[in-house]
């Protein structure tokens, strides 16, 4: 029989424990903390400022749209994408029975404040034609092109923008100096569409975006 040792050695199992008890309350932190970076009911994660939805000051301008009102809405679809009441023009009912065709404008535009020059007017006026909206007139603000081409912009920027450097074919309709600068899709789909800037010469007074003939009218309803 081997002879039993001096002393026993406990020392090793209570280590053993706890190492062990150190070892979960160490893991139980981790995951505390874990989840506190992570968590998706965070005050810090909810405090992303919302996007703003409907029509605003910065909305952009093309071919067929100013930011989510689109070319072929009807009426109340444009006042519901703007997310803003619509004014019509003071003789909008007679020039709907007679031309059936006349404007509205946002009453309001969220972050647009008309300088005191505009009359209170609104920057953006929108043709309607057979119900159904026909052409976008872009009258001041910085309701700019996907090509950064909004009123105030030169010619120069307009014909590199649009002409590839060289003048884009221009149509006097008040006289010298003033004349049209049209911006033509090369899109097949486009086709029926057109960007038409006013020039006064040296820089973009107004410009319009929509559908053929509507866009191309000189005196608004009138071709």
């Amino acid at each position: 029989m081997e002879p039993m040792p001096d002393t026993l050695d406990i020392s090793a199992p209570l280590r053993n424990r706890r190492t062990a008890k150190l070892k979960a309350a160490a893991l139980a932190i981790l995951v505390t903390l874990v989840a506190g970076a992570c968590g998706g009911d965070s005050p810090e994660e909810d405090s992303s400022p919302t996007p703003i939805q409907g029509l605003n000051a910065n909305s952009p301008v093309k071919l067929t749209s100013v930011g989510p009102v689109v070319v072929g809405m009807t009426v109340d679809q444009v006042s519901q994408a703007a997310g803003v009441a619509l004014t019509r023009q003071p003789d909008y009912d007679t020039a709907m029975a007679e031309k059936n065709c006349a404007y509205v404008s946002p009453a309001t535009i969220p972050g647009y404040s008309p300088p005191p020059e505009s009359g209170n007017k609104s920057p953006l006026a929108f043709m309607i034609v057979d119900g159904k909206l026909a052409r976008i007139d872009v009258l001041g603000g910085d309701f700019a092109t996907d090509k950064g081409i909004k009123v105030g912009s030169s010619e120069t920027e307009v014909t590199d923008a649009y002409g590839g450097g060289s003048p884009l074919p221009p149509r006097a309709f008040v006289g010298p100096p003033y004349r049209y600068l049209t911006a033509s899709p090369k899109d097949a789909e486009d086709q029926g569409y057109k960007m038409v800037f006013e020039s006064d010469g040296a820089k973009v007074v107004n410009y319009r975006v929509g559908k053929q003939p509507e866009v191309e009218n000189r005196q608004g309803c009138s071709p």
